[in-house]
């Protein structure tokens, strides 16, 4: 039977990995989204379209703080994880978890 911290390793290493993930998306979708207004507004788009799509960008705007703070909670969570189970380290899950928190920090610094 396998080691149960292993398997918690890979649950916490997938946590982390999904919420890097997730603030990237919404933050290609705010830039989507302006480059989208911006279109709009040299279309000479109705004011009303207008008002729409920054409400859009609005809504993508206030996803960015929260998909941080849960990255960076879990990315704690996984870096602390991985300082207490030190006798994994030659395991996979142990590379592909330091691999992932390496990844997630660039992603927390943009």
């Amino acid at each position: 039977m396998t080691d149960p911290r292993i398997r918690q390793l890979v649950i916490k290493t997938g946590v982390v990995k999904r919420l890097s993930k997730e603030k990237t998306v919404y933050e290609k979708e705010v830039n989507t989204e302006k480059a989208r207004l911006d279109k709009f507004k040299t279309n000479g788009a109705d004011d009303h379209v207008l008002r729409k799509q920054q409400e859009v960008i609005e809504e993508c705007e206030m996803m960015l703080p929260d998909s941080k703070r849960r990255l960076q909670k879990e990315f704690e969570v996984l870096q602390k994880y991985l300082e207490d189970e030190q006798d994994l380290k030659e395991t996979d899950a142990y590379l592909k978890a330091t691999e992932v928190l390496n990844d997630a920090k660039s992603v927390l610094a943009a």
